[in-house]
């Protein structure tokens, strides 16, 4: 089944817990602590398939969960990093963080994969816990104190698939693509003689110059008026043709009024996106096979050619007209090669966002609490062990150092308060 557009859910795995332990060997008259930091947790990363088309797979299983890290153990064990979970997309993918998550990157795109083997990660494991070993100072020689890892990010992401062709057939529904397609390569596409026949975008591999030169060629769903606004079947294929290098303008001879209905189409186009109209497009009318269509084309070649257009005469069924197409083909996609070599070199496009909350913190009141916000204070937190005193005390003396104590306490914190950091709720208990 064609999916283009999917929401998965992903979790990168938890690092693992750092060690606090101690040597305790016979004749060890200086052993002091030995444990062993936690083991990262795995990320979930897209990775490009290039013989995949469609993301019908993940539709059906939607969720991604990442193992976590291993914990640490004495004698400086380091626990075992988690493995990522590798999901294969086709090309052409673009993944955004979900709309509908709530969180302040919501919409947000986290890229998009269009070479084989290019890989995406769209939820990181988190980080292992330092075991006790670390914490060892002048004054310290004993400490207790291991972290625990970091929670993995969990996110939903929407992924929509942009197809990757050299060249793109459109034009009205039942105006022939599909049989064009089929005379033009190998593919066999589902062929009807009512509309919407072709309910998704099939692809094919057309031989040029000899057999020298290939191109992807890809038979788009039909368009009517109306479909950038989400009426007919097209609308939802409108993104593909952004990928294409080369439109093949499909007119339907027999159709009752074939100028009219391509100038439809070509008013959809412009609507979606504008500069799909300068890419090369060479014309052609289909069906020359019928005698009515035949009689017609001097006509219609007239009036085409008064708009602009230069339409050759085809018939998928006969042959008619197809070494001209190819021919032309050819020629649009050297035009489009010219004009790809003479734009400036673009690049990924990376948006640099200032996030006062990324190594700052705020305090916000809630209906039953108080609530801090801020990474580097909500990491911490997720970190810290609280059933182990003496973490607790580094995480007060944190929060004392970073201003936050005050704060609260300003906001009216007293025994009994509850604070939330992050997913950690913490009863407040003043020792005033």
């Amino acid at each position: 089944m064609f999916a283009d557009q999917v929401r998965i859910h992903v979790s990168g795995g938890n690092g693992g817990d750092g060690a606090s332990s101690f040597r305790r060997e016979a004749h060890v008259p200086r052993g002091g602590p030995d444990g062993g930091d936690g083991g990262s947790g795995g990320d979930v990363v897209l990775v490009v398939d290039a013989g995949m088309t469609t993301l019908g797979d993940l539709r059906h299983h939607p969720h991604h969960r990442a193992k976590p890290g291993g914990a640490g153990a004495g004698r400086k064990a380091h626990g075992k990093n988690a493995a990522d979970v590798l999901l294969p997309v086709p090309p052409g993918t673009v993944a955004r963080v979900a709309a509908s998550g709530g969180g302040a990157d919501a919409g947000e795109t986290l890229g998009e994969l269009l070479a084989p083997g290019e890989r995406l990660v769209v939820a990181r494991g988190g980080r292992g816990g330092r075991g006790n070993v670390h914490f060892v100072s002048s004054t310290h020689q004993a400490p207790t104190h291991a972290q625990k890892g970091e929670p993995g990010e969990t996110r939903w992401v929407e992924l929509e698939l942009k197809l990757i062709a050299d060249i793109g057939l459109v034009g009205a529904p039942n105006a022939g693509k599909s049989s064009l397609l089929a005379a033009l390569t190998a593919a066999t596409p589902e062929v009807g003689d009512y509309p919407f026949t072709t309910t998704s975008p099939n692809l094919g591999v057309i031989e040029l110059d000899d057999d020298e030169r290939r191109a992807v060629i890809a038979d788009l769903p039909g368009l009517i008026e109306g479909a950038n606004e989400g009426r007919g079947l097209g609308h939802a294929f409108l993104r593909h043709a952004e990928r294409t290098r080369v439109l093949v303008a499909v007119v339907d001879g027999a159709a009752a009024d074939p100028i009219g209905e391509w100038q439809a189409v070509e008013t959809e186009l412009r609507e979606h996106d504008a500069s799909l109209m300068l890419r090369p497009m060479p014309m052609v009318v289909t069906k020359q096979d019928l005698p009515d269509v035949h009689a017609a084309w001097p006509s219609i070649r007239r009036k085409l050619r008064a708009l602009g257009a230069q339409p050759l005469a085809v018939s998928a069924q006969a042959g008619t007209g197809l070494v001209e197409l190819r021919r032309a083909l050819t020629e649009a996609l050297d035009e489009a090669q010219r004009r790809s070599a003479a734009e400036p070199l673009g690049g990924a496009v990376r948006l640099h966002r200032f996030d006062p909350l990324d190594a700052g913190w705020q305090v916000i009141a809630e209906a039953d609490g108080l609530r801090v916000r801020g990474r580097r204070i909500e990491t911490s937190a997720a970190r810290t062990n609280f059933k182990n005193d003496e973490s607790r005390d580094r995480f007060q003396r944190t929060l004392e150092r970073l201003g936050i104590d005050a704060e609260l306490r300003r906001l009216g914190a007293r025994s009994g308060t509850m604070v939330r950091i992050g997913s950690v709720e913490l009863e407040w208990g003043d020792e005033d």
